[in-house]
């Protein structure tokens, strides 16, 4: 059995490198399908009015994707057919969008600011590449005005029929007084349905199950089981990174403790390698398996 989730991000995925990339757009697809089961894309950023952004490049604004017609302006056109071979028949389930990175708290304050125009851009998101969820990278600011805003965010998630992943590198007690406040305020349903832990960079540091006891210890989070919920991603070659052997040690480490899934930071790392002899996306989902012993448990159904 397969490890689940074993997630990836996607760096400007089907788009990082257009219209020459050094992996091409289909091959990517082809290959995330080989043992990849999320794919979260990476990152959205949204703009004043709430116009959503790929990285640099406006993708969604007022209901409308935005497809290249000069070659530097939109998306690339072919993304819907690339997407749909990316959720066809492989071993991908889900594909998430994230929103946020490192220093761009103004993507939330965007968000906040235009509520109905950015519920209106994700749900063209959703019914035209049939995304599943929106993953919260906030990396700023904790505080009382800051956990009333994710929540608000979150729900705003829910309502659409979306489910939430939260990506912390710290302060673990901002990220569950989020998921108890979410709970409370959505008639005991909990929108989240796991938290992507960052151990690279700035969350180096980081103990997955200190994280899973910080959940377990939390009232009324309505999350089942908090070793599950726990997802630890840590960087690739070419994203200052390891190669896949690293992965499989730090998987390793967690094996037996309930932890059940891992993340790959992140594919244009993978991608950037691998025409020069590097290992293809399969190799790091096997190396997740092999370390956590191929352990499998279902995500935990959310509600919203």
């Amino acid at each position: 059995m397969s490890a689940y989730p074993i997630a990836i991000y996607g760096n400007g995925l089907f788009q990082d490198g257009y219209p020459t990339p050094p992996v091409p757009y289909t091959t990517q697809a082809q290959q995330l399908n080989q043992g990849i089961t999320t794919v979260i894309l990476w990152s959205i950023h949204i703009h004043d009015g709430g116009d959503l952004y790929l990285n640099d490049t406006l993708f969604v604004s007022k209901g409308q994707i935005k497809y290249a017609t000069d070659g530097s302006s939109g998306v690339n056109p072919d993304y819907p057919a690339l997407v749909k071979q990316l959720m066809s028949g492989g071993s991908v389930r889900d594909l998430i969008v994230s929103v946020g990175a490192w220093g761009t708290t103004s993507d939330f304050t965007a968000w906040l600011g235009a509520r109905d125009q950015v519920k209106t851009n994700l749900a063209v998101l959703q019914s035209t590449f049939g995304i599943t969820g929106v993953d919260f990278d906030y990396e700023g600011v904790y505080g009382d005005e800051t956990q009333k805003m994710i929540v608000t965010l979150t729900l705003d998630v829910g309502s659409l029929g979306l489910y939430a992943t939260y990506c912390p590198y710290m302060q673990s007690s901002f990220w569950t007084g989020c998921l108890a406040d979410v709970y409370a305020q959505n008639n005991s349903r909990q929108i989240v349905k796991w938290m992507n832990l960052q151990c690279y960079a700035g969350g180096a540091g980081n103990d997955p199950t200190q994280w899973a006891k910080a959940v377990q210890q939390t009232p009324n989070t309505g999350v089942a089981n908090p070793y599950a919920f726990i997802v630890p991603g840590y960087a690739v070659e070419g994203a200052q990174g390891g190669d896949p052997s690293y992965i499989q040690q730090m998987f390793s480490q967690l094996a037996g403790s309930g932890i059940t899934g891992g993340f790959l930071w992140n594919s244009s790392g993978i991608f950037s390698t691998e025409p020069t002899g590097g290992p293809t996306p399969a190799d790091y989902a096997a190396a997740i398996n092999a370390g956590l012993g191929a352990s499998a448990s279902a995500r935990e159904a959310v509600d919203a």
